[in-house]
Order: structure tokens, then C-alpha cells, then sequence
């Protein structure tokens, strides 16, 4: 992902991706987002329903907030393409959470990883979920 797109989802959504410039030994996140810009708008989404969840949370009024910050808020552990789709690893996922984390790596695999158009997953060595214009512009490399 561009370093514009992956301070922008930082940005937006900072406690989701604390530990974006950890330490590589305690947070795969140190290596950034490792997918390209066309799932940019999954990956946000996905993070504004996992914000407003945990923002809207039952237990925010039982704990302090150093608590609640370790035991409930979701925290992205990787973000990274495997075998053609999005996959989006946490720290304190619930059932809700996990849901919509599947619902969008499904919506990945009909989505173009490079520009974002409709695509479906393509063979020839890495598995990549592309559009036409994008898998004909990559056999032409």
C-alpha cells in the first residue's frame, strides 16, 4: 500500500493501528499494510464498523480506560494478501468483530487488489485477485 494510503488509515484510525511502528519483534504491523491500494476502501470500512463496535461497547463503563484499552480495544496484529485475498489479523476480537473481519476478506476476492474494480482471483504463480485491466497489464511486464 502507498505510504499516503497507510497514513491516512493510521490517521483515521489510531487506536486500531497502535502498533503500526512496533517493534517487529511483538507486532507484524511494522511491516505496514502488505497489499495494494485497491482494497484501501475494504480496509477502511472494515475499520470504521470495528471502531464504532468497540466505541459503543457494554464494558466501556465497567472498566478504566488502561483496561479497557488492553482487554477490549481491537487492535490490528497484520493486514497482508494470502493466496488472493485480504487478511486481517487482530488482538481482542469478538464474535462481531471476526464477522465482519470474514465479510471483508471475502469482499476482497471480488475486488481488484490494484485498483479496486471488480476482479476475482488469478492463477500464474501468486494468487492475485485482479480486474481484467489490471491482469492484462501485469502479463504484459
Amino acid at each position: 500500500m502507498t505510504e499516503e494510503k497507510d497514513n491516512l488509515l493510521c490517521a483515521r484510525y489510531p487506536k486500531i493501528f497502535s502498533d503500526r511502528l512496533g517493534d517487529p519483534r511483538e507486532t507484524l504491523m511494522c511491516f505496514g499494510f502488505e497489499c495494494d491500494d485497491g482494497w484501501f476502501d475494504i480496509i477502511d470500512s472494515l475499520c470504521g464498523c470495528i471502531q464504532s463496535h468497540v466505541d459503543n461497547s457494554q464494558a466501556r463503563g465497567c472498566m478504566t480506560p488502561e483496561e479497557f484499552d488492553s482487554k477490549i480495544q481491537v487492535r490490528a496484529a497484520q493486514v497482508k494478501e494470502k493466496f488472493g485475498g485480504l487478511r486481517f489479523y487482530v488482538d481482542n476480537s469478538d464474535d462481531y468483530v471476526s464477522g465482519i473481519i470474514q465479510m471483508a476478506e471475502t469482499q476482497s476476492l471480488k475486488t481488484c487488489e490494484r485498483c479496486g474494480c471488480p476482479g476475482h482471483p488469478r492463477r500464474g504463480g501468486w494468487i492475485r485477485t485482479l480486474c481484467d485491466n489490471c491482469h492484462t497489464a501485469k502479463m504484459k511486464k
